[in-house]
C-alpha cells in the first residue's frame, strides 16, 4: 500500500493518484522504453511488471505478440512433421513466418482474454488493459527464443527439424536435445513471468496466477492445434 503524503490515506500500490484527495502519489509513466524494459524484466520481474501496470500506454505488446505467432507456427510444423511435405526449407520458412504474422494478434488476444476471463471468475481486481500488458511483456523469452534459438535450429538442423524420416533426434541427437531443451526453458520462463504479472495485477497468490496461465495457454494451444489439423500443411 502507498500512503498519500497529503491526506495519509492508504492507496493501492498501482495507484497514480490518491483515491481520497486526488494528489499524485507516484510518478506517471506515459510510455515504456523497449530495451530498458527487457533488461528490467530479466533483472527484476516484479519492478518490471509494476512499471507495466502503471504505464498509461502498454507499448510494444502487439510487437511481442508477433513472436508468439511465429513460435506457434513453427511448433505446429514440428508437431505435425510438416517438413515431410516440402523439398527444401525456404518455402516452409516463408510459410511459417507468414502464418505466424497472420495469426499472432488473434492468438494473443485469445490468450489475454482467456487469462482475464478466468481471473474475473476468480474475483480478480485487475482490468483487461493491465492483463493485456503483463501477458504481452511476459513473451520476452519467446521473442528471445525466436530471435536467437530458432535461427540456430534452422541453420544446423534445417528441414530435418520438421521431419520424421529421418528425424532430427536420429541425425543429430545431442544438438537437437540441447536446442529444443533451450526452447522449453524459454517457454517455462515465459509462463513463470506471466504468473508473476497476473498475480500482481489481480492480487492473487503466485500459484493461482500460474494455474490461470497454464490453463489459458493450454486452451489456446489446443484450439490452435485443432485449427491447424484441418489444414493440409
Amino acid at each position: 500500500m502507498i500512503v498519500c503524503p497529503v491526506c495519509r490515506h492508504s492507496n493501492n500500490d498501482f495507484s497514480i493518484k490518491c483515491v481520497s484527495c486526488s494528489s499524485f502519489i507516484q510518478d506517471r509513466i506515459p510510455n515504456i522504453d523497449f530495451f530498458s524494459q527487457i533488461w528490467l524484466i530479466i533483472e527484476s520481474p516484479e519492478n518490471a511488471f509494476k512499471k507495466i501496470i502503471i504505464a498509461e500506454h502498454k507499448n510494444f505488446v502487439l510487437f511481442l505478440s508477433t513472436f508468439l505467432g511465429i513460435a506457434a507456427s513453427f511448433s505446429l510444423f514440428w508437431a505435425k512433421n510438416s517438413g515431410n511435405s516440402f523439398d527444401n526449407l525456404f518455402p516452409l520458412l516463408l510459410l511459417g513466418i507468414a502464418l505466424g504474422l497472420c495469426f499472432a494478434i488473434p492468438m494473443f488476444f485469445l490468450l489475454a482474454g482467456t487469462v482475464f476471463g478466468i481471473s474475473a471468475l476468480l474475483k480478480g481486481t485487475g482490468k483487461f488493459k493491465e492483463t493485456y500488458g503483463v501477458v504481452g511483456w511476459s513473451l520476452v523469452p519467446i521473442m528471445l527464443s525466436v530471435v536467437f534459438i530458432l535461427p540456430l535450429e534452422l541453420g544446423i538442423l534445417g528441414l530435418v527439424l520438421f521431419s520424421n524420416n529421418p528425424s532430427a533426434y536420429e541425425t543429430k541427437p545431442v544438438v537437437t536435445m540441447v536446442l529444443t531443451g533451450m526452447d522449453g526453458l524459454m517457454v517455462l520462463w515465459s509462463l513463470l513471468l506471466s504468473a508473476k504479472g497476473i498475480s500482481m495485477v489481480h492480487q492473487f497468490r503466485y500459484n493461482t496466477g500460474l494455474i490461470i496461465m497454464v490453463v489459458a495457454a493450454g486452451t489456446v494451444s489446443i484450439i490452435s492445434f485443432l485449427l491447424y489439423s484441418f489444414s493440409n500443411i
